[in-house]
C-alpha cells in the first residue's frame, strides 16, 4: 500500500471510530443551577452550559478506558505511540483484560468512615477501581474538590490536635523531670550541711 492510500485509509478508521463511539457519563460534579466561572471573571449557571458529549477511547494496548469530550474525539484518536501505531481506539482490543486497581474512593459506600462522611453530609462515589494511594489523592483532589477540602482539613485538625497533645505531654515530662532533679539538688545540699 502506498502512503498516500495508507492515508486515506487511516483518514476512513478514525471517521468511523468517531462516528460509532461509546456515549459515556458526563463527568464531574456540576450540578444543574451550580454557579460556575470562566477566565472573564463572569459566572453562569450550569444550566446555561451544554456539552458535545463524552464518549469512551480504549488504549489498544493495555485495553485502560476513559472518557473524552466529543470535541477533542477526533484529535484524540490520532495519538501514536513511538512505533507510529495508533494509541487509542473508540472499539475495545479483544483479548486485552486491563489492570483493575482495588482502591476504593474515600466517598465510596464500603469505605470505613462512610458513617462519619453520611453525617458531613458527603455524597457516595462508585469509584473501586483505583491503582495507588496517589491516584486516590488526585481523584480526590479533582472529583471531589470540596468533600477532599473538608475530608483533608479534618483531617489535619486532627493531626494538629494531637501535636498539641504531644507537645503538652513532653513540656509535663520535662517539667516533672526539672522538678525531680531540683528535689534530689536539695537532698543532696541539705544532706551536705548536716
Amino acid at each position: 500500500m502506498t502512503q498516500n492510500n495508507e492515508s486515506v485509509q487511516d483518514v476512513q478508521d478514525v471517521q468511523e471510530m468517531l462516528r460509532d463511539a461509546e456515549v459515556a457519563e458526563e463527568p464531574g460534579n456540576i450540578r444543574r443551577g451550580s454557579v460556575v466561572g470562566n477566565s472573564n471573571g463572569m459566572a453562569m449557571t450550569a444550566t446555561e452550559l451544554s456539552s458535545a458529549g463524552w464518549v469512551y477511547v480504549y488504549n489498544v494496548r493495555t485495553a485502560d478506558r476513559s472518557t473524552v469530550n466529543r470535541n477533542m474525539l477526533e484529535q484524540q484518536l490520532q495519538k501514536k505511540f513511538d512505533d507510529g501505531t495508533y494509541a487509542f481506539s473508540t472499539r475495545k482490543p479483544e483479548g486485552i483484560v486491563p489492570h483493575v486497581g482495588k482502591i476504593k474512593c474515600l466517598l465510596h459506600k464500603d469505605d470505613p468512615n462512610r458513617k462519619l462522611y453520611d453525617q458531613m453530609g458527603l455524597p457516595v462515589c462508585r469509584k473501586a477501581t483505583i491503582h495507588a494511594l496517589h491516584d486516590l489523592r488526585i481523584h480526590m483532589e479533582k472529583r471531589h474538590r470540596r468533600e477532599w477540602a473538608t475530608i483533608d482539613g479534618e483531617r489535619k485538625e486532627e493531626e494538629r490536635v494531637k501535636e498539641l497533645e504531644r507537645e503538652n505531654q513532653l513540656a509535663d515530662a520535662i517539667r516533672l523531670l526539672a522538678e525531680s532533679n531540683a528535689n534530689i539538688n536539695n537532698g543532696r545540699n541539705n544532706n551536705a550541711k548536716k
